[in-house]
């Protein structure tokens, strides 16, 4: 017995090892497509089968252990991997006869049904009763050995009904013959499977399977190789397989309905000599597919007819539907090279002839497919088809093609010459938001006028339209950047647009090209926001600032683990108070080489590569820990705001994991303001429109940051709810020498408050500065007359000493600085008022005491009581001793209350008649105060 089992495992050992050898041989001698897919998981089930089976016949044989678990497991494991074995070996005889049953997961699924149902019925039958599958001498039992044999028999019929299927329908003698001997493989392994269970002493399963395997494999690759294999490059089919289907067609009478169409790609020499075989070979593919696609969509058929060349015949209603289908054909090769990520799309070059022509013969009607696509091409002018690759369509400059094929002839000719050419790269700046606010249209004409001036500065050397805003120049001009600057002053002036150009001198002919362009890309990236700065040559400190990067995607997530990454805090002021109402949560980068890494280092390296959520988060975690171990403590703090960038939206659910963090530090949402920069409407605008609408409905503020530091689309104000407008530090700048600046701000800050937002400045650097911003009623300012952005600890001994806000009172501030002081705030419609009225306004507060604080006036307000004597800075003072004002100004305070709008009264003051007009604003329940605006308009002319 022990000998028979030895005898019986070496023989199914010696099969598995041929059948390994056939899998390690099919891949470097076919194609290796889904037919041969199937074939390899036929010879690797079988192999993993041939396993289980021997070491089933070792435990049997005595040879090893034998025990029920162990007998239970192999029997099992033979069960599933024959089931394994009959569905490889159906789907890849259906791959040989082409019936698509493999096309699609609800196909294959189906297929494999039955294989998965009797799975499960044999899993369900182990554990209910081992017993039905093994005896108490553990022997098989009868429904064991029926289970082994019942799906490669369901299957080994189904094949055979494939196989005659098929030989009715094949014009092809050959074709028959290998439906018929695919078909006879699976019931022979049936057959020789159930002499091997009734004999039980020699492999006959084994041997067979090994043979018929054997057999078919040499049979397909010497007999079938040109009615089953694959074109190497196309992998569609030879043109052997097309004759024999159009020989179908002609038998059958239909040769007037169908069409044979050549199709032929243009260019495949360029894009071979410029982007290389590879790529080319892609590009082969990518057809090959669209037309193969195109004949199974049409049930006809396709092949590979040689080159660059492909044939498909396809039934079509009449000769005008055949533009159609090649229109169609291009756009799916468009569209197959856009997936791919192809670097062009191919042109297609078509003809089509019907079959009754020539009497049906393939040779007449190729030849005359041929001449047709020969007049084609020699009818398309040689410039056309030269732009059809070579030239951008848009700015009517050269594309990348051109220049990845003829730059590097011009930097080398340049080097022969012993001058020192220039690869540069030149970036329209804001393009995308240009597009926002303009449309496509509009920046495709900005674009071409940008190219016009620039071919104007560089009329000798190589420039071409890169990518999207991006142009290429190579160049030899001896004073580059003076004429980098000149083209930007130009363009500025003649389009108010502006660009910045990163510039790398090209010294070695053995440096690659695309090498030149990426060090240019760093030299111009190396400009970041420096706006002053038209172009930047590529040297050791933009070398160093690469290396930068590198470092900071390497060392991020250290960074964040080590706790080098933190918030820096600037404050907040309000205006009408001059307290700190608030403070803004920068980060930072502790580095232990280089020391503090401002966010225009890192930021956006990683938004680039898609990582800036992680820090955003990390700051966001740092700053309500802070904040909840404030609170705990019972000391002061203020609400703080976190800026989120773009990539946010993309890559997480930002909303639900700042809400995680916010209710771990068991926080209210008004300590938090969310920071959103303009530029994120312009990338994500729907999820950040849901977005908003999650942190409103949870309790936040969502700010816009850094409004008007680019191409600022005012329809943003009106399609997202923002709650505050943050007005970029750009309008502070030259404060001093810019005279329409002021009547900017004025009108920015009249604009978002008839909005009904909020408005804080940045870069507030001097009191001036500070004083024209709350007399235009600008509610909150942040710069560093308050603050330089700084740590956690010094931000903290700020708190300690600074007079704060306190948050409890955060909303009652927020609506009396809503007045706008730019208008009459007693008129609810204040668009029809002008920007800049001079109505004396002031805003008034009242506690539980009789006195009147005056919070606010305006210059107008000021003005008035110079006539009188009354020094500005005592008025409050004196206003409260002057017994009829006063009672005129508390009578109307408590009036106004029960009222939605003013109240007023005409008020003699020193002989001269005033309207005085008071209207409510709010109640602060933390200070028991209450706040209103007055206004004191003369009425003497």
């Amino acid at each position: 017995m022990t000998n028979t089992a030895m005898l019986y495992a070496l023989g199914e050992f010696f099969c598995m090892a041929i059948m390994l050898i056939l899998t390690g041989a099919l891949k470097p001698i076919t194609n290796y497509g889904k037919r041969e897919k199937w074939l390899a998981a036929s010879l690797v089930s079988e192999t993993l089968y041939f396993l289980g089976d021997a070491l089933d016949k070792l435990q049997l044989g005595g040879v090893l252990p034998a025990s029920q678990a162990g007998l239970l497991f192999t029997g099992t494991y033979k069960l599933w991997m024959l089931d394994f074995v009959s569905v490889a070996v159906f789907f890849y005889i259906d791959q040989c006869r082409e019936f698509s049953l493999t096309d699609s997961w609800s196909k294959r699924l189906l297929v494999c049904s039955v294989a998965l149902l009797n799975g499960v019925f044999e899993l369900l039958v182990l554990l209910i009763n081992p017993g039905w599958l093994l005896t108490a001498q553990l022997q098989p039992t009868l429904l064991y050995n029926i289970l082994l044999l019942l799906v490669p028999l369901l299957y080994s019929l189904s094949a055979i009904g494939l196989a005659i299927n098929g030989i009715r329908q094949s014009p092809s003698k050959n074709i028959r013959q290998f439906y018929l001997t695919t078909a006879s493989w699976p019931m022979l392994l049936v057959i020789f499977g159930g002499l091997d269970i009734y004999v039980g002493t020699f492999p006959f399963y084994a041997y067979v399977a090994t043979a018929c395997l054997l057999f078919l494999a040499v049979y397909q690759f010497r007999t079938l190789v040109d009615t089953v294999s694959l074109g190497s490059l196309s992998n569609i089919k030879g043109r052997e397989k097309l004759k024999s289907y159009l020989k179908s067609i002609q038998r059958r009478g239909a040769s007037s309905d169908y069409y044979l169409l050549l199709v032929d790609m243009n260019g495949l020499r360029s894009i071979n000599e410029i982007y290389g075989r590879s790529e080319g070979d892609k590009v082969l593919f990518v057809v090959s597919q669209a037309v193969e696609q195109l004949a199974e969509k049409m049930h006809g058929f396709s092949c590979h007819y040689g080159g660059d060349e492909f044939l498909a015949v396809v039934k079509l209603e009449d000769a005008a539907a055949v533009k159609r289908v090649f229109n169609d054909l291009q756009e799916e090769v468009k569209h197959m090279a856009s997936i791919q990520g192809l670097p062009v799309v191919p042109h297609l070059v078509t003809s089509a002839v019907c079959l009754d022509m020539a009497d049906g013969d393939m040779t007449a009607q190729l030849r005359i497919a041929e001449e047709k696509i020969y007049h084609q091409k020699r009818d398309l002018d040689g410039e056309v088809r030269e732009n059809n690759f070579f030239v951008d369509k848009v700015t009517g400059l050269p594309n990348t093609n051109y220049f990845r094929g003829f730059a590097n002839s011009y930097l080398k000719s340049c080097l022969e010459k012993a001058d020192i050419p220039a690869v540069v790269l030149i970036n329209v700046s804001n393009m995308q938001a240009y597009n926002n606010r303009y449309g496509f249209e509009k920046g495709d004409q900005l674009l071409s006028q940008i190219a016009q001036i620039l071919q104007k500065f560089f009329d000798d050397g190589v420039l071409v339209r890169f990518a999207e805003d991006n142009f290429l120049l190579a160049t030899d001009a001896p004073d580059l950047v003076k004429s980098l600057e000149g083209a930007a002053e130009e363009i500025n002036k003649e389009t108010e647009a502006s660009i910045r150009a990163g510039v790398y001198r090209y010294k070695n002919i053995s440096e690659g090209l695309m090498t030149a362009v990426d060090k240019a890309k760093r030299a111009l990236r190396y400009l970041n926001n420096n706006r002053a700065v038209v172009c930047q040559v590529y040297n050791q400190e933009v070398k160093q600032d690469f290396e930068r990067r590198g470092y900071v995607l390497e060392n991020f997530q250290k960074a964040l683990d080590e706790g080098w990454i933190r918030p820096y805090f600037q404050l907040e002021s309000r205006s009408l108070t001059g307290r700190i109402c608030g403070a803004e949560a920068l980060a930072r980068w502790v580095d232990p080489k280089y020391g503090v890494l401002g966010p225009g280092f890192f930021i956006e390296v990683l938004e680039e590569a898609h990582l800036v959520h992680k820090l955003d988060l990390a700051i966001i975690r740092q700053v309500c820990a802070m904040l909840a171990r404030r609170r705990a403590e019972q000391q002061p703090l203020v609400p703080i705001s976190v800026n989120l960038s773009w990539v946010d939206f993309q890559v997480c659910d930002i909303f639900a994991e700042i809400e995680k963090i916010r209710h771990y530090f068991k926080l209210p949402a008004s300590l938090l303001k969310i920071e959103i920069l303009e530029s994120t409407v312009t990338t994500k605008p729907q999820e950040l429109r849901q977005a908003i609408a999650n942190f409103h409905a949870s309790g936040y503020e969502v700010w816009m940051d850094d409004f008007g530091s680019g191409y600022s689309n005012f329809n943003n104000l009106d399609e997202y709810d923002f709650d505050l407008l943050k007005i970029d530090m750009v309008f502070l700048r030259d404060f001093d020498s810019r005279a329409k600046v002021k009547t900017l701000l004025a009108i920015v800050v009249d604009m978002a408050k008839k909005l009904g937002m909020h408005t804080l400045c940045e870069g507030v650097e001097t009191q001036e500065q500070s004083d024209f911003l709350r007399e235009i009623g600008c509610e909150r300012q942040q710069g560093y007359l308050f603050s330089k952005p700084i740590p956690e600890e010094e931000f903290l001994a700020k708190l300690a000493k600074a007079k704060l806000e306190d948050p409890d009172s955060n909303s009652y501030y927020d609506t009396v600085s809503q007045v706008n002081v730019l208008f009459d705030p007693m008129i609810d419609l204040g668009s029809q008022q002008t920007v800049g009225i001079k109505l004396p306004i002031c805003i008034l507060e009242k506690g539980t005491d009789a006195f009147v604080h005056f919070s606010f006036m305006n210059e107008s307000y000021r003005q008035v009581l110079k006539p009188f004597g009354y020094p500005v800075a005592s008025w409050e003072e004196d206003a409260n001793l002057e017994y009829s004002f006063k009672k005129a100004i508390l009578e109307l305070m408590e009036e106004s209350k029960g009222k939605s709008g003013p109240v007023s009264r005409i008020f003699d003051f020193r002989g001269k008649q005033f309207l005085l007009e008071v209207r409510y604003l709010a109640h602060d329940q933390k200070s028991q105060r209450d706040a209103f605006v007055c206004t004191f308009e003369g009425l003497d002319k």
